[in-house]
C-alpha cells in the first residue's frame, strides 16, 4: 500500500462491500458499518505501520522493492520524493501534514466506494422478497 494506491483500493473495497450487502446481506443494517470498520482498521494498521517503519511489516516494503516503509508509502515505487531508506522523521513539516491528512481521508475514500456501489448495484442485483 502506498499513498497513491490506497484511495483506489479503499474505493474498490467500498464497491465490494456494497455488492456483498446487496447480494448476501440485504436485511442487515450493520453489515456496511462492520465491514467498513474492519477495512479501515486493516488499512490504517498496515499503512501507518509501514509509514512508521514498524519491523513486523518489513516483509511488505521489502517485497515492494523499498528500503523503508516510509519510502514505499511516500514514493510508492513511482516517485522520488524521499531518499531510499528514509524515515518519517526525515519529512518536512508540510510532508508530515500531508501524510496525516492522507490517513485522515481513508474513511472518505471507502465511503465514496460504498455510495458508488449502492448506486451501481441498486438495479438488477436486488433480490429482496416482495
Amino acid at each position: 500500500m502506498a499513498f497513491w494506491m490506497d484511495p483506489f483500493l479503499l474505493f474498490l473495497c467500498g464497491l465490494a462491500a456494497a455488492l456483498l450487502r446487496k447480494k448476501l446481506f440485504f436485511n442487515s443494517t450493520r453489515f456496511i458499518p462492520l465491514v467498513s470498520a474492519l477495512v479501515l482498521l486493516l488499512f490504517w494498521t498496515v499503512s501507518i505501520g509501514m509509514f512508521c517503519n514498524l519491523g513486523f511489516l518489513r516483509w511488505a516494503w521489502e517485497g515492494c522493492g523499498a528500503r523503508s516503509g516510509t519510502e514505499w508509502m511516500v514514493n510508492g515505487g513511482l516517485l522520488s520524493l524521499v531518499e531510499p531508506g528514509s524515515s518519517y522523521s526525515a519529512l518536512s513539516g508540510e510532508g508530515m501534514f500531508l501524510s496525516i491528512f492522507m490517513f485522515a481521508l481513508y474513511p472518505l475514500y471507502l465511503w465514496l466506494g460504498v455510495r458508488a456501489g449502492e448506486r451501481l448495484f441498486r438495479g438488477p442485483l436486488e433480490t429482496r422478497p416482495s
